[in-house]
């Protein structure tokens, strides 16, 4: 399955780091029962191990800037 760009699978060798992060350093990251949600960029191993979400990606880009 070929994913949509910039959207990567969320594992242990592909978590988001700091660079990753919008401003207030926030990433998307995806369960398919759930959807999208915003989290914070240094929670995403629980969301991969704890709360098995699949799929991470940049938040888009803030209307006001």
């Amino acid at each position: 399955m070929k994913l949509p760009e910039n959207v990567f699978i969320l594992n242990e060798n592909s978590l988001p780091d700091t660079t990753d992060a919008d401003p207030n350093g926030k990433v998307m990251v995806f369960r398919k029962d759930m959807g999208w949600s915003v989290i914070e960029q240094g929670n995403a191993e629980i969301f991969l191990k704890n709360l098995k979400f699949t799929h991470w990606t940049y938040t888009p880009d803030r209307p006001h800037d």
